[in-house]
């Protein structure tokens, strides 16, 4: 058959139809779902107060149920015992850290306000040598300035956040303070049922699926269960080690900074500019006043913390479960941030991980189907 006739057969005219198809039948739930933005909004929102809770509930598992199974191999049981061993350490220890931490974080931020404080320094800063000392000069300051002032931007833009601020609070505040009540509750009693739940799932799946939807729900536990433990790990590793080497350059707030680094450090590659750019700001400002630290200090040893949390904590801690391309990981970042704003952010790396288990399981599967056809008895010609 030429290229002509080949292009105009049955099979590749099929083929077209098909995809034309299934490309109109795309627009057209589009446009359906258009014509109903607000109901979509009602129940966009009804799934999402449902999934956030659910999906806490399940990372919080993937950190505890280990140590449940450890427990119960060590002879710590039935799982209600068990359970309640690692709900009471739990609680003792978040307490703990409460009773410890928060005097260091109230007293520094007390100190920071005080009268004659740095908060007080740091405004004349930019009342008065930030506009000395600008990079540009004094006169682009002040055409920056007065063209600011002109524009509104400034106070458009906080009045706006103060209005989104005050109309979301509320519904935000409830939203937290019903995870906080309803996420221990719900996390206990997927704990004491954790095989018999997981089993009622898998049981939805088909038959024929079922082995293979196993295999891969294991995989993305396992995966994704990496990550949270070792992630809560590294935080807690490289915000103390921050707060240790902050406190020996003699950098004031050393406690308060190290928080940033370990909090901040949840967000791969940015979580460090991030952590590092207040400190910085802070050092340059008071680095004439007494007790002050040398900026390049500070951006030194920022730079040592990053390396030593990219060179020895991740690989050790974190191991090669999340071995991704630092490329794929800024593009999900970006992504996922745009999608899901922080929490998107936040959880950028797991669900990039997720998708590379998922397309990992789709091409072994694939192989898997090929090889079983090739090795297959060809079926008997016809007489």
């Amino acid at each position: 058959m030429d290229e002509k006739n080949k292009l105009l057969s049955d099979k590749v005219l099929n083929k077209v139809l098909k995809v034309l198809g299934i490309v109109l039948l795309f627009l057209a739930v589009l446009f359906m779902a258009s014509q109903f933005g607000a109901v979509w909004t009602k129940v966009s929102g009804a799934i999402g107060s449902v999934l956030v809770p659910v999906a806490l509930a399940w990372l919080i598992s993937l950190v505890i149920y280990p140590i449940i199974k450890l427990l119960e191999r060590r002879g710590v049981g039935p799982r209600g015992f068990s359970l309640t061993v690692v709900y009471i350490g739990s609680a003792v220890i978040i307490g703990l850290m409460f009773y410890y931490i928060t005097p260091f974080v109230i007293d520094q931020i007390a100190e920071f306000f005080d009268v004659g404080g740095d908060y007080d320094a740091i405004s004349a800063y930019f009342k008065g040598d930030f506009k000395d000392n600008f990079i540009f000069g004094e006169e682009v300051y002040d055409w920056l300035s007065t063209t600011l002032s002109d524009s509104g931007l400034v106070e458009n833009t906080i009045a706006n956040a103060a209005d989104n601020l005050s109309s979301r609070l509320s519904s935000t505040m409830l939203s937290v303070i019903t995870i906080i009540f309803i996420l221990p509750i719900l996390l206990l009693f997927y704990l004491l049922d954790y095989e018999l739940v997981n089993d009622s799932l898998r049981s939805i799946i088909p038959t024929k699926y079922e082995k293979g939807t196993s295999e891969l729900g294991s995989r993305l536990n396992q995966t994704v269960g990496a990550y949270v433990r070792g992630q809560l790990f590294l935080m807690i590793s490289i915000g103390t080690v921050a707060t240790i080497v902050y406190k020996l350059i003699g950098l004031k707030y050393f406690f308060i900074f190290g928080l940033i680094v370990g909090f901040t450090n949840i967000i791969p590659y940015f979580g460090a500019i991030i952590a590092m750019i207040p400190v910085v700001i802070y050092a340059v400002i008071t680095r004439d006043q007494a007790g002050g630290v040398n900026p390049l200090l500070v951006v030194g040893v920022n730079v040592v913390l990053q390396f030593i949390e990219g060179n020895i904590f991740q690989p050790i801690i974190m191991g090669r479960q999340l071995s991704i391309h630092p490329l794929i990981i800024i593009i999900s970042i970006l992504f996922f941030g745009s999608l899901f704003g922080t929490l998107g952010v936040i959880f950028a790396s797991p669900m990039a991980a997720t998708i590379r288990v998922l397309i990992m399981f789709y091409k072994e599967k694939k192989e898997e189907m090929k090889a079983a056809d090739s090795n297959a008895p060809p079926t008997a010609a016809r007489a």
